[in-house]
């Protein structure tokens, strides 16, 4: 019998714990985090996965893995404001759109980078390992990323191109045969 009664005492202890609040919001904070960390890690593989084979019909770039990262993390931070502190995030995401505006202003280059890192990538307009030459930059795509795209060039030096720029400048795709003429 004296098995039985520790154990009760045991189970109500733990009941008793989970019953106050802020066990109850550290854990619901872990948890999520703990599910958000897991739910990016497996995303992230699989987009890589999907992304770099030849088959995908997403173009290759890091700029879909940081966007998915993001996505993740907000719809977190949602739900730990909502279910710990009773925030409701929606009333946050408008209030924020009211400041987005006058922080648009601000953020115009980023902003166009964003946009045409996306329209460089889902135009298939390079990808990486294209060969390109844009703005008196020519080299190998090594990353096409939110802000900017990498190029390296034939000594090794790398160099960082804004999508902005990819956007607006002429772009010429190098063919391997224009490559080796120009070497001559």
């Amino acid at each position: 019998m004296h098995t039985s009664t520790v154990s009760f005492e045991w189970i109500k202890t733990m009941s008793e714990l989970f019953e106050l609040e802020w066990i109850r919001i550290v854990l619901t904070i872990i948890i999520v985090v703990v599910v958000a960390a897991i739910a990016t890690w497996l995303t992230t593989r699989l987009l890589k996965k999907v992304l770099m084979s030849d088959k995908g019909y997403l173009p290759s770039g890091s700029i879909f893995v940081n966007i998915t990262r993001a996505i993740i993390w907000v719809i977190a931070l949602s739900i730990i404001l909502d279910s710990c502190f009773g925030i409701n995030a929606s009333a946050i995401i408008a209030a924020l759109g009211v400041g987005g505006i006058a922080l648009s202003l601000g953020f115009q280059d980023t902003i166009a980078n964003l946009i045409g890192g996306l329209q460089v990538s889902l135009t298939r307009l390079i990808k990486p390992g294209d060969k390109i030459r844009v703005t008196g930059e020519s080299g190998t795509v090594i990353d096409i990323t939110w802000r900017h795209v990498t190029i390296e060039n034939a000594e090794g030096e790398t160099a960082i191109i804004p999508n902005a720029v990819v956007n607006k400048a002429a772009l010429v795709k190098i063919e391997e045969a224009d490559e080796e003429s120009n070497e001559h």
